[in-house]
């Protein structure tokens, strides 16, 4: 069933179409119902229909959508091959179908490979070490990162030196331009490559008239996402028919840090003056509570399209505030959530608690683990990741391309082949004085004698593997390729040596795991298989992770919670500092983001909706009192409630009166004689005396009272001078024994004016 909305976007044919979709408003069941219209209703020819999308996963769930309703297979469909269904793929699955066909015209191999990241630093490093630049001076994953941002822009290295303005970025358009060169000479791309060589096809006026024939309608999935270069090739596809269909929330860009560009989103208006706008704010996901709560959260952004959610359903349980004293004490009341809902009927799984920072997840996992629970966290070390994969998988690179001088070096000594690094570089030199790959290198220097004694034996040894292996990965599947390759190389029994059998077979296991993946491409002959299987690993990304169905509750970042949905969810760290971030602070630009993701976290629950603070946190070795998050205030106190942990200190005969406490002894991190003192305000240790704590816990200061400039005297930390201030939060700089600067919130600091 379509919504009125729905049936709008889904029988909007031609000329641009902007579908504004809120959180949870079905906006891929409208993109699946289009689909499906164009080709059951109107008679488009399913092959003229592009859909693009950004994660694996989302082109999975629409390809099976698409496929129920048009009677088509997918996993039978080879877009080389046969037609008759629409193509369905993130950009990068798409680019490298457009690159599979065309690269030939930018002087590559179409049996060119994907490098990954680790990959790509590796022969940065090696760069940087060739050119005798110093690590420590300019990190290579800082190098990698600009060109990275460089090349989603659509800049070559030509291009980077004229926007260079400095030392380290006319250093990273050099690196930029050796690695082209090498990169090319490989005949290999990394991701980044993928859709900036798509751009380059593209302004051959052949290679993009052939496209026009073939995609008369695009749809574009998750919009606000897309980054420069994504929305020049959307740009360009789109420009002859100009049937072009977009669907995105600019609620949800949440991305910009990795080159996304909120202004695609906004501005599409502009671009396709003609366009259609249909607004989808039905949302069927969660309770009107948290519906209402979302949207008075978002309205607080500037920049932003105007759209207002609303749901039919149960107006639910109130938005549950829990303030705690620490952040274990955050933590074991998160437990404490989630075992007192199984005495309900719920499960581990209808649980996650989402962070802003990986860095948080540690105190969550000890305290889940003290109570037996079982959890997962996304986004820790991913399964391609584990060296044993890697491994193997750097080996049917080299089998699949010779050129791959990268995998070449990984795997030479894996298993140890006592090729050391001067027999290594012995061999790149022949390669580079022949013009040749690596396994070519090998042959001409074993024939002309090049290579001698031990080193000649093994290298020849080498050599006549590899081929046998080569003609393997030609006839046979790639799980076949894979127990040759296994067996050959003895790589169970190198495990054991390395690892021991126990760990051993853990990763064997991972071995196991990785032939069952590679059986889905049985049905290819034996090298398209193979290229297949390679490049739909090469395009896995950190958002390609299901909402799991495991009996566990899942913990992972705001960023990798976009797309999923969670019966309950706990939103944790919600702290000045922490969420929003710091370094958001003094830009509203980016704190119009982090809203956003606020945003996002908030609508990622269904029921029950739980935000956690601590009034301080162990952070960079210190303790450090943390204001309640700018976000929890702008949220509907109607729709709150608020549970506060009373904090476990516990104090002797004395007793407060009139704000002041007197007599007896402070248990809980505090002495008579002050050794370990507690401030209440910014941290532990130094000296102090139980007045300090005293005094904090009294305080209420006038905020107004305290300006930049102003100098200001603390119990503890002595004199100092408020050098910059956002709300109640300032950075004061201390002089004498506590010099240096501390970040205080002025209203229950204990200090005044001087």
């Amino acid at each position: 069933m379509l919504n009125e909305r729905q049936k709008e976007a889904v029988n909007h044919i031609d000329w641009p179409l902007l579908i504004l979709a809120g959180a949870g408003a079905g906006k891929t069941h409208t993109l699946t119902e289009r689909v499906a219209n164009l080709v059951l209703n109107v008679g488009i020819v399913p092959e003229s229909i592009l859909c693009v999308t950004f994660t694996n996963k989302a082109a999975r769930e629409m390809r099976d959508r698409v496929g129920q309703k048009l009677g088509i297979e997918y996993a039978q469909v080879n877009p080389f091959r046969q037609t008759g269904a629409p193509l369905v793929g993130t950009f990068h699955s798409m680019g490298v179908y457009f690159l599979r066909l065309f690269i030939d015209r930018l002087g590559y191999s179409k049996n060119f490979v994907i490098f990954d990241e680790d990959d790509k630093v590796r022969l940065i490093k090696l760069i940087l070490s060739e050119k005798k630049i110093d690590e420590k001076e300019i990190p290579a994953k800082q190098i990698v990162a600009m060109i990275s941002s460089a090349k989603n822009d659509g800049i070559d290295p030509n291009g980077m030196r004229r926007i260079a303005q400095s030392y380290v970025t006319a250093t990273a358009a050099d690196v930029y331009a050796e690695l082209e060169v090498r990169m090319r000479a490989m005949n290999a791309l990394d991701f980044d490559d993928i859709l900036l060589k798509v751009y380059e096809l593209l302004k051959l006026p052949e290679v993009l008239a052939y496209f026009h024939g073939r995609f008369a309608y695009i749809m574009v999935d998750e919009y606000q996402d897309t980054n420069e270069i994504q929305y020049q090739i959307v740009k360009m596809l789109a420009s002859h028919t100009k049937n072009i269909a977009v669907v995105g929330d600019d609620w949800q860009g949440i991305y910009s840090w990795r080159g996304a560009n909120i202004k695609n989103i906004l501005h599409f208006e502009r671009d396709y003056p003609n366009a259609k706008v249909v607004k989808l704010e039905q949302n069927y996901r969660s309770t009107k509570t948290i519906i209402e709560a979302a949207n008075t959260l978002i309205k607080f952004n500037r920049d932003a399209l105007e759209k207002t959610l609303w749901t039919d359903n149960a107006q639910g349980e109130k938005i549950v505030e829990i303030e705690a004293g620490d952040e274990k004490e955050e933590c074991r009341e998160i437990v404490k959530l989630v075992t007192d809902s199984l005495n309900e009927g719920q499960n581990y799984r209808d649980w996650a608690v989402l962070y802003r920072t990986n860095a948080q997840s540690r105190s969550i996992e000890e305290a889940l683990i003290s109570k037996n629970i079982p959890y997962r966290i996304f986004g820790g070390v991913k399964f391609y990741e584990r060296k044993e994969v890697k491994d193997t998988l750097a080996y049917l690179r080299l089998l699949h391309n010779r050129s791959d001088r990268i995998g070449f070096i990984r795997i030479i000594n894996v298993p140890s082949r006592k090729i050391g690094e001067k027999s290594l570089e012995q061999v790149l030199d022949v390669a580079d004085d022949i013009g040749a790959d690596p396994i070519t290198a090998i042959r001409h220097g074993v024939d002309m004698g090049i290579f001698t004694g031990t080193l000649r034996t093994t290298l020849g040894n080498f050599y006549l593997m590899y081929e046998s292996l080569a003609d393997t990965a030609r006839t046979c599947s790639v799980v076949e390729l894979i127990e040759a390759l296994l067996k050959q190389v003895k790589y169970r029994e190198y495990l054991e040596l390395e690892y021991g059998k126990e760990d051993a077979e853990n990763r064997l296991d991972n071995l196991k795991e990785l032939a069952n993946l590679a059986s889905r491409y049985d049905g290819m002959l034996g090298g398209e298989g193979l290229a297949v299987f390679l490049e739909d690993i090469a395009l896995i990304t950190d958002a390609d992770r299901d909402a799991t169905g495991e009996e566990v509750v899942s913990l992972m970042t705001v960023h990798l919670a976009k797309g999923l949905e969670f019966t309950n969810v706990v939103i944790s760290g919600a702290e000045d500092g922490l969420f929003p971030h710091s370094r958001t602070f003094l830009e509203p630009k980016e704190l119009e983001e982090e809203r956003r993701l606020m945003y996002v976290a908030i609508t990622r629950a269904k029921q029950r909706l739980y935000i956690t603070r601590a009034r301080e946190r162990y952070r960079f070795g210190t303790y450090s009192a943390n204001p309640r998050s700018k976000f929890i205030k702008e949220l509907p106190a109607e729709l709150m409630e608020s549970q506060v942990i009373e904090p476990k200190y516990q104090f002797g005969a004395g007793n407060w009166k009139n704000g002041a406490y007197s007599g007896g002894s402070v248990w809980g991190g505090q002495s008579e004689s002050g050794t370990g003192s507690y401030d209440w305000l910014g941290g532990r240790g130094g000296t102090g005396s139980t007045a300090v704590v005293a005094a904090a816990r009294a305080r209420n200061n006038n905020t107004a009272d305290f300006t930049v400039g102003a100098k200001i005297k603390h119990p503890q930390f002595g004199i100092g001078t408020i050098v910059a201030l956002k709300e109640d939060v300032a950075d004061i700089a201390f002089t004498g024994e506590n010099k240096g600067i501390k970040r205080l919130n002025i209203k229950i600091a204990p200090i005044e004016r001087v």
